[in-house]
C-alpha cells in the first residue's frame, strides 16, 4: 500500500505552499491547488465536482485556516470527508463547531497534522 493521500481545504493564497510540499514528496491530491490564481480556473462546475470527489476520496482531509481568513469553500469540502468517514485534520478552527465532530482531530501546526497522517516528521510554525 502507498502512501496516504492528503486532500488539503484552505485558503487559495495557500496554494504555493501546497504545490511546494507536494513536490516535496507529500502525496497531496487537491487538484484546486495547480489552477488558484486569479482567472485560472476555466470551469467552476468542473472544480467544484473535483473538490468535492478529491476530500472524498482522500485517506485525510487537512483544512487550514490562518487566523483572521474566513473559510468558505473549505466547509464544502470537509462536509465531503466527513459524510464518508474521511478523517479531518483542523488547524486554525478552534473557533468553529465542526471540531467537535468525531471525525476531526484538532492540530496546532501543520507539522503536526502532517506528521500524524504521514509519519515524516515536518518543522511548521503553530497558529496563534
Amino acid at each position: 500500500m502507498g502512501e496516504r493521500t492528503i486532500y488539503m481545504a484552505s485558503k487559495t493564497a495557500h496554494a504555493w505552499l501546497w504545490r511546494r510540499l507536494r513536490a516535496d514528496g507529500f502525496p497531496i491530491i487537491s487538484s484546486w491547488i495547480d489552477e488558484a490564481g486569479k482567472g485560472e480556473t476555466a470551469c467552476f462546475t468542473d472544480l467544484w465536482r473535483r473538490c468535492v470527489d478529491e476530500a472524498a476520496t482522500a485517506d485525510a482531509v487537512i483544512v487550514y485556516r490562518q487566523p483572521d481568513e474566513v473559510l468558505k469553500g473549505a466547509f464544502v469540502e470537509v462536509g465531503a470527508a466527513l459524510a464518508v468517514g474521511t478523517p479531518v485534520y483542523a488547524i486554525g478552527c478552534d473557533e468553529f463547531s465542526f471540531v467537535n465532530h468525531a471525525g476531526v482531530t484538532r492540530c496546532r501546526s501543520l507539522g503536526e497534522a502532517l506528521a500524524d497522517i504521514t509519519g515524516r516528521r515536518v518543522e511548521m510554525e503553530p497558529i496563534v
